[in-house]
């Protein structure tokens, strides 16, 4: 298959594509409502907060560590975040998948598929820093770890590989969906019930220190039972409150068939690749690829970020395919391919751009949430201040720079009952829990929160069902201790009445 290039290489070769696709978008400060969340919920962690106590969302831990350790880096704000992702971890990723390949041109083909078809679909999905992005650096390395069958039997492997799967669930749950595929490539190539005993058993003790060792964390914080509710009990209510027929055919002919053409080539190439693959490799690839499918599907809310997982092992599975294409003379079929990447990459990334320069559609784009946080720095009450967004719009806590008075947020679910992810905003009422409702009032209490912004009025996200006057709680606070001091862009800006 070729000799194996330098892996430093390799590293500058991934990091400039890497740029090359990503560094249009480099600029943008949030392309997503989940980024700002994200950054928001950092920023907590940087200022010595506790999750899920201080800071109250359904996304594991290494999340907002990954953001904090970017800004560590490379100074406050998005740019750090999506920077340090561009250069680091989507090159690191890309190396993983040639590492599985022992850097031939298999895994040069990999690598180079990963990031180019990662880049070829909807900026706010794709370009985002989501948790799908993040969660994939350890897995692919989760599947280096066992990559033939002398690997997969020796517990050593398996042990490393149970620890980086880990790592990857604790950025996004769905990861753990591989361990499966992983245990079951490694009981094949165990040749003895020991081996394989030993093989599995020290594949289940490597996934389980990880968690194990993060729990500890949360205990001694005393933050044990909100870390399991977020990242246990609301995530699989979440996933099982999943929306109705109809709306999931819509959403399928929205973005799965899209994103099913755009990726044709992979899964053609990824179908022609089955019989050059060493068994072993075989098995574990196909299974991965197969159940990185439910993850992909869960409630059926497909959103297209939904489907990053799907492109480690697509790219893995097409690189074989790919790189006899690649040979000269080249046929009519590596043409197609080839010319379908290229239009692709370079037609995504010219529409993105439009996009999100050029109009609306792209929420956290609207002059709202800039005009919005204009308002409250002319305000004399802004300086130390605390704001509480009663709506779906952490955008508003970025803009602004101002410290959440709460720790929801983002007040969806168990607070509002709002679903982003339905088309029935209401679709969570199910969810709503009066303890939420009660820690929620505690903590704007508590933190003399001085603003709050009601966007209902500016149907941002779906809101407007879920105006401050629908919740008595929420209502009564505001009418006790707030005036309405102004509203830009249907957002009503509420300010604390004994403000100096």
């Amino acid at each position: 298959m070729g000799g194996a290039l330098p892996r430093w290489r390799l590293y500058l070769l991934f990091a400039l594509v890497s740029v090359a696709t990503r560094g249009p978008f480099l600029g943008f400060a949030i392309l997503n409502v989940d980024e700002a969340a994200h950054v928001v919920g950092s920023w907590e962690l940087m200022r010595g907060g506790r999750l899920y106590v201080d800071y109250a969302d359904h996304k594991p831990p290494l999340t907002y560590v990954h953001y904090a350790l970017a800004q560590a880096l490379l100074g406050r704000g998005m740019l750090a975040v999506r920077l340090f992702t561009t250069l680091f971890t989507l090159p690191l990723t890309a190396l993983a998948l040639s590492a599985f390949y022992r850097h031939d041109r298999r895994g040069v083909a990999a690598g180079a598929l990963y990031l180019l078809y990662g880049a070829a679909f909807l900026a706010p999905d794709m370009h985002a820093v989501n948790s799908e992005v993040l969660m994939l650096l350890p897995a692919a390395w989760a599947l280096v770890a066992v990559r033939d069958a002398a690997s997969a039997a020796r517990p050593p492997r398996t042990l490393a590989s149970g620890v980086l799967l880990a790592l990857a669930a604790l950025f996004k749950p769905q990861a753990a969906f591989w361990g499966p595929a992983i245990a079951w490539s490694a009981w094949r190539a165990a040749a003895s019930l020991r081996a394989r005993s030993l093989a599995l058993g020290a594949l289940a003790a490597g996934f389980a220190v990880p968690l194990l060792a993060t729990a500890a964390v949360f205990w001694r914080t005393g933050a044990l039972d909100e870390f399991l509710y977020w990242n246990v009990t609301h995530n699989l209510r979440y996933a099982g409150s999943g929306i109705d027929g109809a709306a999931a055919l819509a959403r399928a002919a929205k973005f799965l068939l899209p994103f099913l053409a755009v990726t044709a080539p992979l899964w053609w190439c990824a179908r022609r690749s089955a019989r050059e693959l060493e068994p072993h490799a075989g098995r574990l690839l196909a299974g991965v690829l197969l159940l990185s499918i439910p993850p992909a599907l869960l409630g059926f809310r497909l959103f297209p970020h939904y489907f990053i997982q799907l492109y480690a092992p697509l790219a893995l599975l097409a690189a074989p395919q790919a790189t006899a294409l690649a040979r000269r003379p080249w046929g009519a079929a590596a043409r197609v391919a080839l010319g379908w990447t290229v239009a692709v990459v370079a037609g995504f990334t010219a529409v993105n751009l439009y996009v999100l320069t050029r109009t609306d559609a792209i929420e956290s784009r609207r002059p709202v949430v800039a005009r919005v946080p204009q308002r409250l720095r002319a305000d004399p009450c802004f300086d130390g201040a605390r704001l509480f967004v009663w709506g779906f719009a952490p955008e508003f806590y970025y803009s602004s720079g101002l410290r959440p008075a709460s720790r929801f947020v983002v007040p969806a679910y168990t607070v509002s009952g709002y679903d982003p992810g339905n088309p029935d905003a209401r679709g969570a009422e199910h969810l709503i829990r009066d303890d939420h409702w009660t820690l929620l009032i505690g903590d704007l209490e508590r933190n003399q929160a001085t603003y709050i912004l009601d966007t209902a009025g500016s149907g941002l996200h779906r809101w407007r069902p879920f105006p401050v006057h629908r919740f008595p709680r929420l209502l009564a606070l505001v009418q006790r201790e707030f005036t309405l001091i102004d509203t830009v862009d249907g957002v009503a800006i509420y300010r604390r009445t004994n403000c100096h």
